[in-house]
């Protein structure tokens, strides 16, 4: 399987102190050009900036593909080019994404899809971090979750220790 991420996820992860979590639940994780360039951005997280100067062997860099899907011409850059190589290599794939359109434009191409959240609440499962403590961290970041989302992950959680 090809684990490809989106720049919004590396950047919330980087933001927790847990892009790691990548590596312990994936072994590897690849990113496009244009997604390293967007994390290297100076508007991006200082940690994600930093863990970019030196990256891991675990991440892959790939080039961007070519062409781009023509159903993300409306989306950035990075989403666009992360969607592409996931669909790309579609039977294969998982993409972690969390913008809304990207994640619809994706869904509508058939792709198997995770957001930050969903890797958190895997981590969790693993007993790799604890969910209420990281969902509170993460609280305190820049990212947005709504309360009811939370409330959904907590209980398949809940559903998949019960198992």
């Amino acid at each position: 399987m090809i684990v490809v991420s989106d720049t919004s996820a590396l950047s919330c992860f980087a933001e927790l102190g847990e892009l790691d979590l990548l590596h312990r639940l994936y072994g590897s994780v690849t990113i496009t050009s244009t997604v390293l360039r967007e994390c290297c951005h100076r508007s991006a997280p200082e940690g994600l900036r930093h863990f970019l100067s030196a990256p891991p062997v675990w991440l892959t860099l790939v080039a961007d593909p070519k062409p781009v899907l023509a159903e993300t011409r409306s989306l950035d850059p990075g989403e666009a080019s992360a969607i592409t190589l996931a669909w790309q290599n579609r039977g294969s794939s998982l993409l972690i994404i969390d913008e809304k359109q990207g994640r619809r434009v994706s869904l509508d191409l058939g792709l198997r899809i995770t957001g930050a959240a969903g890797v958190l609440t895997d981590a969790a499962s693993e007993g790799l971090v604890d969910f209420e403590a990281t969902f509170q961290r993460l609280a305190r970041t820049q990212f947005r979750l709504k309360s009811s989302v939370i409330d959904i992950l907590r209980k398949r959680l809940d559903e998949r220790r019960i198992q």
